[in-house]
């Protein structure tokens, strides 16, 4: 493949209108593809955020989070153009879990639904429609909703591995949840709902609000974040438990 296609295929997805609002995922993805082009590649969690994310010299990868959550954030936008805008694409562009190394192939694979299977439990995680998509403030609405979805992801494979999921699962227990994230970004600062419903009777199980000053850094979206999904999870836990 050459870097020419490459290149062609790079900018067809930063200019594309999934990639439209988040100028630091466009950055980001411009930067790891053209990186892995180079003969003496750098993908390091530092350079990353030094040189794509302008951070500054300071940066330290072992206090700041940014780069593996906005690496999330691209893995989702990239599934999310493969699915809709890109489903025609010749040349597709992946990141993998665990690798700043983006996977460039030539084909056209359709991405699936986010969606988190276990034994007994299904969990939808719906794609965030912002309410206000030309707010100044979507960027930090669009990652505190990423912040909730890793962390929740991370606490649900956790579960897993604890075998709570599997024992259910042996009495024939089935349980199908979505979540939703709905936020409104203003200068009043960001205000946000997190949904967690049950598919099968359609009805919600839990709702959690969340106010944030328009001045709220990125470890304070961070925390909130990840309460929240703590909270989905506590919820699920219950429910799965029989105590919902």
């Amino acid at each position: 493949m050459t870097t020419q296609l490459i290149g062609s295929a790079l900018d067809r997805v930063v200019n594309s209108k999934t990639f439209s609002r988040s100028r630091s995922l466009q950055d980001f993805l411009t930067f790891i593809v053209t990186q892995s082009l180079e003969p003496d590649q750098n993908l390091k969690e530092y350079r990353i955020g030094v040189d794509a994310l302008k951070r500054g010299g300071t940066f330290d990868p072992a206090e700041n989070s940014i780069v593996r959550v906005q690496a999330y954030r691209l893995r989702a936008k990239l599934a999310d153009y493969y699915q809709h805008e890109g489903q025609a694409e010749d040349v597709r562009i992946d990141l993998e879990p665990g690798s700043y190394k983006p996977v460039i192939r030539e084909c056209a694979v359709v991405a699936t639904l986010r969606s988190l299977r276990f034994p007994g439990l299904i969990v939808d995680l719906l794609p965030f429609d912002p309410l206000t998509p030309n707010s100044p403030e979507l960027d930090a609405v669009d990652f505190l909703y990423t912040v909730i979805s890793a962390h929740l992801d991370t606490l649900l494979r956790a579960g897993m591995r604890a075998g709570l999921m599997h024992r259910h699962a042996a009495r024939n227990f089935r349980l199908h949840l979505q979540v939703e994230f709905r936020a409104r970004a203003a200068s009043s600062g960001i205000r946000a709902i997190t949904y967690l419903t049950d598919a099968d009777h359609q009805t919600v199980v839990l709702s959690k609000a969340l106010s944030q000053a328009p001045e709220a850094s990125v470890a304070d979206l961070e925390k909130a974040g990840v309460a929240i999904a703590q909270a989905v999870w506590r919820r699920i836990d219950a429910l799965l438990s029989g105590n919902g």
